[in-house]
Protein backbone atom coordinates (compact mmCIF):
# COMPACT_ATOMS: atom_id res chain seq x y z
CA UNK A 1 0.00 0.00 0.00
CA UNK A 2 2.81 2.37 0.98
CA UNK A 3 4.85 1.47 -2.11
CA UNK A 4 1.81 2.10 -4.32
CA UNK A 5 1.38 5.57 -2.77
CA UNK A 6 4.97 6.52 -3.49
CA UNK A 7 4.75 5.16 -7.04
CA UNK A 8 1.68 7.34 -7.67
CA UNK A 9 3.46 10.43 -6.31
CA UNK A 10 6.42 9.82 -8.62
CA UNK A 11 4.20 9.26 -11.68
CA UNK A 12 2.22 12.45 -10.98
CA UNK A 13 5.48 14.38 -10.54
CA UNK A 14 6.82 13.07 -13.87
CA UNK A 15 3.60 14.21 -15.56
CA UNK A 16 4.12 17.64 -13.98
CA UNK A 17 7.72 17.84 -15.24
CA UNK A 18 6.76 16.99 -18.82
CA UNK A 19 3.78 19.39 -18.89
CA UNK A 20 5.74 22.28 -17.36
CA UNK A 21 8.73 21.84 -19.67
CA UNK A 22 6.42 22.00 -22.70
CA UNK A 23 4.59 25.06 -21.33
CA UNK A 24 7.89 26.76 -20.43
CA UNK A 25 9.27 26.16 -23.94
CA UNK A 26 6.18 27.64 -25.57
CA UNK A 27 6.19 30.71 -23.28
CA UNK A 28 9.92 31.36 -23.73
CA UNK A 29 9.41 31.47 -27.49
CA UNK A 30 6.45 33.88 -27.36
CA UNK A 31 8.14 35.86 -24.56
CA UNK A 32 11.18 36.49 -26.76
CA UNK A 33 8.95 37.25 -29.78
CA UNK A 34 6.87 39.81 -27.85
CA UNK A 35 9.58 41.19 -25.55
CA UNK A 36 7.21 40.72 -22.59
CA UNK A 37 8.71 40.51 -19.09
CA UNK A 38 5.43 39.03 -17.79
CA UNK A 39 5.43 36.17 -20.31
CA UNK A 40 9.14 35.46 -19.76
CA UNK A 41 8.55 35.47 -15.97
CA UNK A 42 5.67 33.07 -16.50
CA UNK A 43 7.99 30.76 -18.46
CA UNK A 44 10.64 30.88 -15.73
CA UNK A 45 7.95 30.00 -13.20
CA UNK A 46 7.02 26.91 -15.26
CA UNK A 47 10.68 25.86 -15.24
CA UNK A 48 10.62 26.28 -11.46
CA UNK A 49 7.59 23.98 -11.33
CA UNK A 50 9.58 21.34 -13.21
CA UNK A 51 12.43 21.60 -10.74
CA UNK A 52 10.07 21.32 -7.75
CA UNK A 53 8.48 18.22 -9.30
CA UNK A 54 11.96 16.71 -9.68
CA UNK A 55 12.68 17.50 -6.02
CA UNK A 56 9.41 15.79 -5.09
CA UNK A 57 10.54 12.63 -6.91
CA UNK A 58 13.93 12.66 -5.15
CA UNK A 59 12.32 13.28 -1.76
CA UNK A 60 9.78 10.50 -2.27
CA UNK A 61 12.54 8.07 -3.24
CA UNK A 62 14.57 8.97 -0.12
CA UNK A 63 11.46 8.62 2.07
CA UNK A 64 11.09 5.04 0.77
CA UNK A 65 14.27 3.95 2.53
CA UNK A 66 13.65 1.22 5.07
CA UNK A 67 14.12 1.95 8.81
CA UNK A 68 17.59 1.25 10.15
CA UNK A 69 19.38 1.16 13.49
CA UNK A 70 19.79 4.94 13.64
CA UNK A 71 16.36 5.74 12.17
CA UNK A 72 13.95 3.13 13.61
CA UNK A 73 10.87 5.10 12.55
CA UNK A 74 11.95 5.38 8.92
CA UNK A 75 12.60 8.39 6.69
CA UNK A 76 9.06 9.67 6.11
CA UNK A 77 9.93 13.17 7.32
CA UNK A 78 12.13 13.62 4.26
CA UNK A 79 8.90 14.52 2.44
CA UNK A 80 8.52 17.53 4.75
CA UNK A 81 12.07 18.64 3.95
CA UNK A 82 11.18 18.29 0.27
CA UNK A 83 8.19 20.60 0.74
CA UNK A 84 10.42 23.10 2.54
CA UNK A 85 12.92 23.14 -0.33
CA UNK A 86 10.06 23.72 -2.78
CA UNK A 87 8.84 26.63 -0.64
CA UNK A 88 12.32 28.21 -0.64
CA UNK A 89 12.62 27.82 -4.43
CA UNK A 90 9.23 29.48 -4.89
CA UNK A 91 10.28 32.38 -2.63
CA UNK A 92 13.55 32.93 -4.49
CA UNK A 93 11.73 32.82 -7.84
CA UNK A 94 9.16 35.36 -6.66
CA UNK A 95 11.86 37.67 -5.29
CA UNK A 96 13.90 37.60 -8.50
CA UNK A 97 10.80 38.18 -10.62
CA UNK A 98 9.85 41.11 -8.40
CA UNK A 99 13.27 42.72 -8.86
CA UNK A 100 13.09 42.22 -12.63
CA UNK A 101 9.63 43.77 -12.76
CA UNK A 102 10.66 46.80 -10.68
CA UNK A 103 13.58 47.40 -13.04
CA UNK A 104 11.14 47.14 -15.96
CA UNK A 105 8.87 49.79 -14.42
CA UNK A 106 11.73 52.33 -14.36
CA UNK A 107 13.28 51.13 -17.64
CA UNK A 108 10.37 49.81 -19.73
CA UNK A 109 10.99 47.56 -22.72
CA UNK A 110 9.02 47.71 -25.95
CA UNK A 111 6.44 44.93 -26.23
CA UNK A 112 4.73 43.49 -29.28
CA UNK A 113 1.65 41.32 -28.69
CA UNK A 114 -0.48 39.58 -31.31
CA UNK A 115 -3.70 37.57 -31.32
CA UNK A 116 -1.70 34.41 -32.01
CA UNK A 117 0.29 34.96 -28.81
CA UNK A 118 -2.93 35.54 -26.86
CA UNK A 119 -4.52 32.35 -28.20
CA UNK A 120 -1.43 30.33 -27.25
CA UNK A 121 -1.45 31.85 -23.75
CA UNK A 122 -5.15 31.05 -23.40
CA UNK A 123 -4.48 27.40 -24.30
CA UNK A 124 -1.69 27.23 -21.68
CA UNK A 125 -4.14 28.57 -19.08
CA UNK A 126 -6.61 25.76 -19.83
CA UNK A 127 -3.87 23.11 -19.67
CA UNK A 128 -2.44 24.48 -16.43
CA UNK A 129 -5.87 24.77 -14.79
CA UNK A 130 -6.55 21.06 -15.27
CA UNK A 131 -2.98 20.15 -14.24
CA UNK A 132 -3.17 22.23 -11.03
CA UNK A 133 -6.52 20.76 -9.99
CA UNK A 134 -5.34 17.22 -10.67
CA UNK A 135 -2.01 17.54 -8.81
CA UNK A 136 -3.52 19.16 -5.70
CA UNK A 137 -6.42 16.68 -5.61
CA UNK A 138 -4.02 13.74 -5.83
CA UNK A 139 -1.74 15.36 -3.24
CA UNK A 140 -4.57 15.53 -0.71
CA UNK A 141 -5.70 12.01 -1.60
CA UNK A 142 -2.16 10.65 -1.07
CA UNK A 143 -1.41 12.96 1.89
CA UNK A 144 1.66 14.35 0.11
CA UNK A 145 2.71 17.83 1.25
CA UNK A 146 5.08 18.14 -1.73
CA UNK A 147 2.32 17.42 -4.27
CA UNK A 148 -0.09 19.79 -2.51
CA UNK A 149 2.61 22.49 -2.62
CA UNK A 150 3.15 21.82 -6.34
CA UNK A 151 -0.60 22.00 -6.94
CA UNK A 152 -0.87 25.35 -5.16
CA UNK A 153 2.04 26.71 -7.15
CA UNK A 154 0.38 25.51 -10.36
CA UNK A 155 -2.78 27.42 -9.38
CA UNK A 156 -0.66 30.54 -9.09
CA UNK A 157 0.65 29.83 -12.59
CA UNK A 158 -2.91 30.00 -13.87
CA UNK A 159 -3.38 33.38 -12.21
CA UNK A 160 -0.03 34.53 -13.61
CA UNK A 161 -1.06 33.62 -17.15
CA UNK A 162 -4.44 35.32 -16.75
CA UNK A 163 -2.75 38.53 -15.56
CA UNK A 164 -0.36 38.29 -18.50
CA UNK A 165 -3.27 37.97 -20.94
CA UNK A 166 -4.99 40.98 -19.36
CA UNK A 167 -1.75 42.95 -19.67
CA UNK A 168 -1.52 42.04 -23.36
CA UNK A 169 -5.15 43.00 -24.03
CA UNK A 170 -4.70 46.37 -22.31
CA UNK A 171 -1.68 47.08 -24.51
CA UNK A 172 -3.35 45.95 -27.74
CA UNK A 173 -6.43 48.13 -27.20
CA UNK A 174 -4.91 51.18 -25.48
CA UNK A 175 -1.17 50.98 -26.36
CA UNK A 176 -0.58 51.36 -22.62
CA UNK A 177 2.13 48.96 -21.41
CA UNK A 178 1.47 47.56 -17.93
CA UNK A 179 3.70 44.55 -18.54
CA UNK A 180 6.17 45.28 -15.73
CA UNK A 181 3.35 46.10 -13.30
CA UNK A 182 1.75 42.77 -14.20
CA UNK A 183 5.09 41.06 -13.55
CA UNK A 184 5.30 42.72 -10.12
CA UNK A 185 1.74 41.62 -9.32
CA UNK A 186 2.66 38.08 -10.35
CA UNK A 187 5.77 38.05 -8.14
CA UNK A 188 3.70 39.04 -5.09
CA UNK A 189 1.44 36.02 -5.53
CA UNK A 190 4.43 33.75 -6.02
CA UNK A 191 5.96 35.05 -2.77
CA UNK A 192 2.64 34.50 -0.98
CA UNK A 193 2.56 30.87 -2.14
CA UNK A 194 6.15 30.32 -1.01
CA UNK A 195 5.41 31.67 2.48
CA UNK A 196 2.29 29.48 2.78
CA UNK A 197 4.18 26.33 1.74
CA UNK A 198 7.01 27.07 4.20
CA UNK A 199 4.60 27.87 7.03
CA UNK A 200 2.61 24.66 6.53
CA UNK A 201 5.77 22.52 6.33
CA UNK A 202 7.48 24.12 9.33
CA UNK A 203 4.32 23.57 11.41
CA UNK A 204 4.44 19.86 10.56
CA UNK A 205 8.13 19.60 11.46
CA UNK A 206 7.66 21.49 14.75
CA UNK A 207 4.67 19.29 15.62
CA UNK A 208 1.18 20.66 15.03
CA UNK A 209 -2.00 19.34 16.60
CA UNK A 210 -3.47 16.16 15.20
CA UNK A 211 -6.24 16.52 12.64
CA UNK A 212 -9.56 16.74 14.52
CA UNK A 213 -11.15 14.03 12.35
CA UNK A 214 -8.39 11.56 13.24
CA UNK A 215 -8.65 12.47 16.93
CA UNK A 216 -12.44 12.05 16.93
CA UNK A 217 -12.14 8.69 15.18
CA UNK A 218 -9.62 7.41 17.74
CA UNK A 219 -11.84 8.46 20.65
CA UNK A 220 -14.90 6.99 18.94
CA UNK A 221 -13.20 3.60 18.54
CA UNK A 222 -11.96 3.50 22.14
CA UNK A 223 -15.22 4.70 23.67
CA UNK A 224 -17.13 2.02 21.75
CA UNK A 225 -15.60 -0.56 24.11
CA UNK A 226 -17.73 -1.28 27.18
CA UNK A 227 -14.55 -1.96 29.18
CA UNK A 228 -13.32 1.63 28.82
CA UNK A 229 -14.59 4.01 31.50
CA UNK A 230 -12.63 7.07 30.35
CA UNK A 231 -10.06 8.16 27.75
CA UNK A 232 -7.58 11.03 27.79
CA UNK A 233 -3.98 12.22 27.20
CA UNK A 234 -3.74 11.46 23.48
CA UNK A 235 -0.20 12.33 22.35
CA UNK A 236 0.96 11.73 18.78
CA UNK A 237 4.36 12.02 17.12
CA UNK A 238 4.39 12.35 13.35
CA UNK A 239 7.21 10.64 11.43
CA UNK A 240 5.98 11.49 7.96
CA UNK A 241 2.71 11.22 6.00
CA UNK A 242 0.61 8.29 7.28
CA UNK A 243 3.18 7.49 9.99
CA UNK A 244 1.92 8.45 13.45
CA UNK A 245 3.04 6.85 16.71
CA UNK A 246 1.83 7.92 20.12
CA UNK A 247 0.22 7.11 23.44
CA UNK A 248 -3.12 7.41 25.15
CA UNK A 249 -4.41 6.74 28.66
CA UNK A 250 -7.64 4.89 29.38
CA UNK A 251 -9.58 4.23 32.56
CA UNK A 252 -10.74 0.68 33.35
CA UNK A 253 -12.29 -1.11 36.31
CA UNK A 254 -9.55 -1.57 38.93
CA UNK A 255 -10.72 -5.14 39.55
CA UNK A 256 -9.82 -6.30 36.03
CA UNK A 257 -6.76 -8.54 35.66
CA UNK A 258 -3.97 -8.20 33.10
CA UNK A 259 -5.33 -11.29 31.38
CA UNK A 260 -8.67 -9.56 30.91
CA UNK A 261 -7.23 -6.18 29.91
CA UNK A 262 -4.65 -7.20 27.29
CA UNK A 263 -6.99 -8.76 24.66
CA UNK A 264 -9.27 -5.72 24.76
CA UNK A 265 -6.40 -3.23 24.45
CA UNK A 266 -4.77 -5.21 21.62
CA UNK A 267 -8.07 -5.29 19.74
CA UNK A 268 -8.39 -1.50 20.06
CA UNK A 269 -4.78 -0.97 18.93
CA UNK A 270 -5.31 -2.97 15.76
CA UNK A 271 -8.63 -1.33 14.90
CA UNK A 272 -7.19 2.17 15.40
CA UNK A 273 -4.18 1.38 13.21
CA UNK A 274 -6.33 -0.09 10.43
CA UNK A 275 -8.69 2.90 10.33
CA UNK A 276 -6.35 5.83 11.05
CA UNK A 277 -2.74 4.63 10.41
CA UNK A 278 -1.96 5.54 14.02
CA UNK A 279 -0.15 3.13 16.34
CA UNK A 280 -0.91 3.81 20.00
CA UNK A 281 0.66 2.65 23.25
CA UNK A 282 -1.98 2.44 25.99
CA UNK A 283 -1.52 3.56 29.58
CA UNK A 284 -4.13 2.20 32.01
CA UNK A 285 -5.72 3.82 35.06
CA UNK A 286 -7.51 1.47 37.45
CA UNK A 287 -10.57 3.32 38.80
CA UNK A 288 -13.35 2.44 41.21
CA UNK A 289 -16.61 3.94 39.97
CA UNK A 290 -18.51 2.69 42.99
CA UNK A 291 -16.38 4.53 45.59
CA UNK A 292 -18.20 7.36 47.35
CA UNK A 293 -14.90 9.25 47.65
CA UNK A 294 -14.35 8.96 43.87
CA UNK A 295 -17.86 10.28 43.22
CA UNK A 296 -17.29 13.21 45.58
CA UNK A 297 -13.96 14.10 43.94
CA UNK A 298 -15.70 13.98 40.55
CA UNK A 299 -18.29 16.45 41.85
CA UNK A 300 -15.57 18.79 43.14
CA UNK A 301 -13.72 18.64 39.82
CA UNK A 302 -16.92 19.25 37.85
CA UNK A 303 -17.68 22.37 39.93
CA UNK A 304 -14.07 23.53 39.59
CA UNK A 305 -14.16 23.22 35.80
CA UNK A 306 -17.33 25.31 35.65
CA UNK A 307 -15.82 28.08 37.81
CA UNK A 308 -12.27 28.09 36.39
CA UNK A 309 -12.11 29.42 32.79
CA UNK A 310 -8.60 27.99 32.22
CA UNK A 311 -9.69 24.45 33.09
CA UNK A 312 -10.39 22.39 29.96
CA UNK A 313 -11.18 19.10 31.70
CA UNK A 314 -10.19 16.51 34.28
CA UNK A 315 -9.68 12.76 34.56
CA UNK A 316 -7.69 10.01 36.22
CA UNK A 317 -9.25 10.06 39.69
CA UNK A 318 -7.55 7.31 41.70
CA UNK A 319 -8.02 6.68 45.42
CA UNK A 320 -5.11 5.02 47.23
CA UNK A 321 -6.66 3.83 50.49
CA UNK A 322 -3.48 2.14 51.70
CA UNK A 323 -1.37 5.32 51.79
CA UNK A 324 -4.35 7.67 52.07
CA UNK A 325 -3.72 9.54 48.81
CA UNK A 326 -6.04 10.99 46.18
CA UNK A 327 -4.73 11.41 42.64
CA UNK A 328 -6.35 13.35 39.82
CA UNK A 329 -5.32 15.05 36.57
CA UNK A 330 -6.58 18.46 35.54
CA UNK A 331 -6.19 19.80 31.97
CA UNK A 332 -5.30 23.51 31.79
CA UNK A 333 -4.74 25.78 28.80
CA UNK A 334 -1.35 27.35 28.08
CA UNK A 335 -2.25 30.93 29.06
CA UNK A 336 -2.62 30.56 32.85
CA UNK A 337 -0.57 30.37 36.05
CA UNK A 338 -0.61 26.60 36.38
CA UNK A 339 1.09 26.44 39.77
CA UNK A 340 -1.45 28.78 41.31
CA UNK A 341 -4.44 26.87 39.91
CA UNK A 342 -2.92 23.52 40.92
CA UNK A 343 -2.40 24.72 44.51
CA UNK A 344 -5.91 26.15 44.67
CA UNK A 345 -7.50 22.89 43.49
CA UNK A 346 -5.41 20.79 45.89
CA UNK A 347 -6.59 23.01 48.76
CA UNK A 348 -10.26 22.64 47.72
CA UNK A 349 -9.98 18.83 47.69
CA UNK A 350 -7.88 18.83 50.90
CA UNK A 351 -10.52 20.87 52.74
CA UNK A 352 -13.00 18.11 51.95
CA UNK A 353 -10.68 15.13 52.63
CA UNK A 354 -8.35 16.32 55.39
CA UNK A 355 -7.00 12.85 56.17
CA UNK A 356 -5.74 12.33 52.58
CA UNK A 357 -2.67 13.60 50.74
CA UNK A 358 -3.85 15.30 47.55
CA UNK A 359 -1.83 14.92 44.34
CA UNK A 360 -3.04 17.02 41.41
CA UNK A 361 -1.19 16.51 38.13
CA UNK A 362 -1.47 19.31 35.56
CA UNK A 363 -1.98 18.10 31.98
CA UNK A 364 -1.97 19.90 28.64
CA UNK A 365 -4.32 19.36 25.74
CA UNK A 366 -1.93 17.85 23.20
CA UNK A 367 -4.55 16.91 20.61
Amino acid sequence: MKGNREKQIINISILGIIANLILAGVKIIIGVMSGSIAITSDAVNNLTDSSTALITIIGTKLAQKKPDKNHPFGFGRVEYLTSMIIGIIVLVTGFEMGLSSIKGIFNPNAVDYSWVILIVLFITVIVKTFLAAYIEKQGRKLNSGALIASGKEAKNDVLISVVTIISALVYMFTRLSIDSYAGLFISIFILKTGFEVLKDTINKILGEKIDSEVKDKIFEIIQSSESILGVHDLILNNYGPNTNIGSINVEMDYKKTIGEIYPEIHKLQMKIYQETHVYLIFGIYGVDNTSEITKEVWRILKDFKQSEPHCIGWHGVVIDEKDKRIFCDVVLDFSCNRSEIKSRLEKIIKDRFKEYTIVVIVDSEFS
